[in-house]
Parts: structure tokens; sequence; C-alpha cells
């Protein structure tokens, strides 16, 4: 069945969805987004990506689904582990060679970029804000 036969049965029906104030979301796995479009919908394309936080919280986790093999489901997925030790350009530099080079979905590049960096910043020690103390001023 096709991509796009897919999208108009599943685009007003799915467990996915969420809709809030007027907008349509959805919290499905390889939609990096988290939006409700036919282009970052996970479901219905043979490939796609997907960014998420590693289980211990020292990395990201970068999942790719395979086109080929789609009887096998356990075959299906494929993920890395990046480590976030090794800094941020790393992690991006792995994702672009990943989505852009291997010309595997370049057009979720930006957007995986964005939000592994988002997931590296939030890891990281100097996520944590520390409390300004007021200084007294002289005279």
């Amino acid at each position: 069945m096709s991509a796009h036969l897919q999208w108009m049965f599943i685009r007003n029906n799915s467990c996915f969805l969420v809709k809030s104030l007027g907008k349509t979301l959805s919290k499905e796995p390889y939609n990096l987004s988290n939006k409700n479009t036919f282009k970052s919908n996970g479901l219905v394309h043979t490939k796609a990506v997907s960014i998420s936080s590693s289980a211990d919280g020292k990395g990201i986790v970068l999942g790719i689904k395979r086109s080929k093999g789609k009887r096998k489901p356990e075959k299906l997925n494929m993920s890395t582990t990046i480590q976030s030790s090794r800094g941020g350009r790393h992690i991006i530099k792995a994702i672009k060679n990943t989505t852009k080079k291997r010309k595997y979905r370049s057009d979720l590049t930006n957007v995986a970029v964005r939000r592994a960096c988002a997931l590296a910043r939030s890891q990281s020690a100097s996520a944590v804000v520390k409390k300004k103390r007021s200084h007294r001023k002289r005279n």
C-alpha cells in the first residue's frame, strides 16, 4: 500500500494524535517534529529517523527505520547510541553522515540535528542553573 493512501487513513484517526487548542500533534515514534503532517509521519514512510535520549542519560540514540524487511518487524528498526561525552559536534556529524551523505531522508537532517542538540544540552552538567546572588551596592 502506498504511503499516500496510508496517510489518508491515519491522518485523522490514530492513537498517537494529540489535539489541543486547535492544533493537532502526534506522539508517534520516528516523528521528529511531533507535527501531524505527511512529511514528518514515521508510520507511513519506509525510511524514517528518530532521536531520543539513552536510558543512562549520557547519550543520544539515533534510530533508523530500514526500508527493507517490512515483514520482519524485529529487524525493521536499527538504533545506534552516540555518546554525548564526545561533544556536540560529534553528534551533529554522526547525524549528518547518516541522513545526508547516505542519502537517507536528507530532508529530516536539520530537524534531527536540532532535536539532538536540545537533548544533549539538557543532559550536560551545565544545564543546571545556579541561583544568582545579588551583590550589595557600594557607596
